[in-house]
């Protein structure tokens, strides 16, 4: 009877001033702190097997919350491209619309979730979303690790609101301390083992179950400060990607942002590459870490600093062709932009998953094999029309289709391309699109393009067509039968014959390689 009354006159107490909490426990909280535990409810988990739906997938919207906790003009600018779901209680809901119209917001994208909350950090109590055995989007929700109990139900108030499946686990977490890559690896801070009231092997079979994380990475916090959230200094940008920041030696955290830095080196992403880490440097706590990727454009957190350009800089070289944004706001060390919004994803999204082409260091006489898996969740069906890989080379200005067909390996829902084999010395780009009978049009990265570079040593010299190790009468057969059309080479054997690299077979390669006898 006393935990129910606490949490009645903490929901009472919150409702009525929603704009006072701190994003660190407050006094009475502290005092309450172990009410958390009492607010746990848990289900069976999901239909294996489980996925958790990564940040930088496609998204519908955005969660946020009224009072705000982040400016109208970013409100306006993320309304123009996906739905804004605002939870605001039924007595602010017109001060929340005005508020919004008034800043010039598309209110045709505004949704309003009603009901309490007792503070703007919607992606520390948001919902997590999974896509189940089922291919069905859902929440699995989890204990908020504050006492409070009007943000703690709001995963369940925003799955009610889209009609989505939801499940509980009663592990204690928060949004702030958690990135995931969307194939089973995820990341935290030791906090969430400090937090919870089981063990840490306990911890990780729920994060399996419920969550589908075969892979925790979980480090001590670097940066020292009262929240320890892995927002605070690291970032997934993708899953080959991670950002953290970086210190000058002197500062204080230098050593333990460094051994982070190392730990995550040490480990392979999903497709068991090295990650590419990228660093952002932060040497007065800047929370550059604290960003927000939604679809196509990543809002980062700027502080009127000289170094936020460099910060800008650095989210432009990690994502090509992704718009950048920097927003001022009331940012922290410890609090900044991310902390206060929420994606939700596309309910119906393609997925299409794809590990990007590396550097090549052979010759590729059948060109460059793209391998991706696309899945329709709205389960209409792929228009296979439409299945394509666009790429183009550093002398090329568009960038060109290519259809992609079902794959000769038994991998399920599995497609491929080939890009054509290419000159040594080429930077090719390149992305992945699809569409479904829904209308939906997806393409993977979302924005910008993966690229790599054919940078081999030719296995053999230029003139040895016919690649005995030997450039010779027989070598100058092959040229001039080419060149008279009655002769034909594979497309290595054509870059072999390109000894004046004009990308044309002729005369002039003919003549070159006979001189290259006679030298010889």
């Amino acid at each position: 009877m006393y935990l129910l009354c606490s949490i009645l006159c903490l929901s009472i107490l919150f409702s009525e001033n929603e704009k006072s909490l701190p994003h660190y426990f407050s006094e009475e909280e502290l005092i309450n702190k172990s009410l958390i535990y009492s607010m746990s409810r848990d289900t069976d988990p999901p239909l294996s097997p489980v996925r958790n739906i990564a940040e930088f997938e496609p998204m519908q919207g955005v969660l946020i919350r009224y009072p705000f906790g982040i400016s109208t003009s970013m409100i306006q600018e993320m309304a123009e491209d996906v739905i804004i779901y605002c939870l605001v209680s039924q007595s602010l809901q017109n001060s929340a619309y005005n508020s919004m119209n008034n800043a010039g917001v598309d209110m045709s994208n505004v949704q309003f979730i009603t009901g309490s909350t007792d503070s703007y950090w919607t992606r520390d109590y948001g919902p997590w979303w999974v896509v189940d055995g089922n291919k069905n989007i859902g929440v699995v929700d989890f204990t908020y690790n504050r006492p409070r109990p009007n943000d703690n139900a709001a995963p369940n108030k925003v799955s009610d609101y889209l009609n989505t499946p939801y499940y509980a686990t009663d592990v204690v977490h928060c949004g702030g301390n958690y990135m995931t890559d969307g194939y089973g690896i995820s990341a935290s801070s030791t906090l969430v083992y400090e937090e919870n009231n089981m063990s840490n092997n306990q911890v990780n079979q729920n994060m399996l179950d419920y969550y589908g994380v075969h892979t925790y990475h979980t480090v001590e916090d670097p940066n020292n400060t009262y929240i320890d959230h892995i927002d605070c200094w690291g970032k997934f940008l993708s899953p080959q990607k991670l950002l953290i920041r970086s210190v000058s030696g002197t500062h204080p955290q230098y050593n333990e942002i460094e051994e982070v830095v190392s730990y995550f080196e040490s480990t392979l992403n999903s497709y068991g590459e090295p990650w590419e880490i990228f660093r952002v440097y932060t040497p007065n706590n800047q929370p550059y870490t604290n960003s927000l990727i939604l679809n196509n454009k990543v809002f980062v957190p700027i502080m009127n600093s000289s170094w936020d350009d460099d910060a800008l800089d650095v989210y432009e070289q990690a994502l090509p062709g992704y718009e950048i944004l920097g927003y001022t706001g009331s940012w922290e060390s410890t609090d900044a932009l991310h902390c206060r919004t929420k994606g939700i994803p596309d309910l119906g999204m393609i997925q299409i998953f794809h590990n990007p082409l590396n550097d090549i260091y052979e010759p590729q006489i059948e060109g460059y094999n793209v391998l991706a898996t696309i899945d329709d969740l709205s389960q209409m069906g792929l228009v296979y029309d439409d299945l394509k890989v666009f790429w183009k080379n550093n002398s090329s200005s568009e960038f060109m289709p290519i259809q992609m067909s079902v794959c000769d390996i038994d991998i399920p829902d599995c497609y491929q391309s080939n890009i054509p084999p290419q000159q040594e010395d080429t930077d090719i780009q390149y992305f992945i699109t699809a569409q479904d009978y829904s209308g939906r049009y997806d393409r993977l990265p979302i924005a910008g393009y993966y690229d790599f570079s054919v940078v081999a040593t030719q296995l053999f010299n230029s003139g040895d067509i016919n690649m005995d190790n030997i450039t010779n009468i027989l070598d100058v057969v092959l040229i001039v039968n080419y060149v008279l059309g009655v002769g034909e080479l594979d497309p290595y054997q054509i870059q072999l014959s390109d000894l004046n690299n004009d990308m044309i077979i002729n005369i002039l390669d003919v003549i070159l390689i006979v001189n290259l006898i006679l030298e010889n």
